[in-house]
């Protein structure tokens, strides 16, 4: 029988600009997610790159120092506040570009990859957002949750999944508890505490079986990212920005980037 299991990071940098923890493997047991980034952003360090097969979403924390720019080829130019969320829905290809608003100043959030079904990977591409204050609230003696996407939170999502952000005091307790047929993972944003009989640190992950649940104790102030999803358990081709069923699929989506069907998406204008 599945079991809880600690989920390590790799660590990786940009300059002085860029740098996240982020977990991709095993993908079987993130699925529906491809990959969620941890990230600290000063600094304009991605030029304008295209996405095609999944979800390219960002939720910046509360404690974001400044909020970012995110710019598509679609025409838009979105506003990201601290406590907010974007969703590009890439779908079959779209130009996408993330800086800060105040260059030098940090950005602190989660970059997430949410995989699009097979029969969604060539839908047109779209955009979706929620300003803080549309995120559903709930708490409880020692614990306070925020609903970032999925559950009661408003967005229209192309496949159950769900992300929420969850502080608990130090000594005190919260269950994560998953739905059958769900599974999904805690990312420890900042304390220390345990979960599963597992240690729960900054960087560390805590996967949870189907159906599966946890009583996650804080020994310190514990702030988690929560993440959970119907696996997809379907073939997934992986080549650089693309996630696609199958490699045909995959030289389709380089010849659109190549040939401009994921439109054009000038760099930024230096300030």
């Amino acid at each position: 029988m599945s079991t809880a299991r600690l989920l390590q990071p790799q660590r990786h940098r940009i300059g002085a600009g860029f740098e996240a923890e982020g977990w991709r493997e095993p993908l079987a047991l993130l699925d529906p997610f491809i990959m969620v980034d941890h990230f600290r952003m000063r600094e304009a360090v991605f030029a304008p790159h295209p996405h095609a097969g999944f979800s390219a979403v960002t939720y910046l924390f509360d404690d974001s120092a400044t909020g970012l720019v995110s710019r598509d080829s679609l025409g838009g130019e979105h506003a990201v506040a601290p406590g907010g969320l974007h969703w590009t829905l890439a779908g079959r290809g779209v130009m996408h570009d993330e800086f800060p608003a105040e260059p030098g100043r940090e950005a602190h959030g989660l970059q997430i990859f949410v995989n699009l079904p097979a029969d969604q990977k060539l839908r047109a591409p779209a955009v979706m957002a929620l300003a803080p204050e549309q995120m559903p609230h709930r708490a409880a003696p020692g614990w306070r949750a925020v609903q970032v996407f999925g559950g009661t939170a408003g967005l229209a999502l192309p496949w159950p999944t769900a992300l929420s952000i969850v502080d608990i005091d130090a000594g005190a307790c919260f269950e994560l508890a998953l739905d059958d047929g769900e599974q999904g993972f805690a990312v420890a944003i900042a304390g220390r505490g345990q979960g599963a009989g597992l240690p729960l640190s900054a960087g560390r992950a805590l996967s949870l079986p189907e159906g599966g649940s946890a009583q996650l104790t804080a020994i310190d102030p514990l702030r988690l990212a929560c993440f959970s999803g119907r696996p997809l358990r379907e073939p997934l081709v992986r080549h650089g920005p693309f996630a696609m069923s199958d490699e045909r699929q995959v030289v389709a989506a380089l010849q659109r980037f190549q040939t401009g069907g994921m439109g054009r998406l000038s760099p930024r204008q230096q300030p």
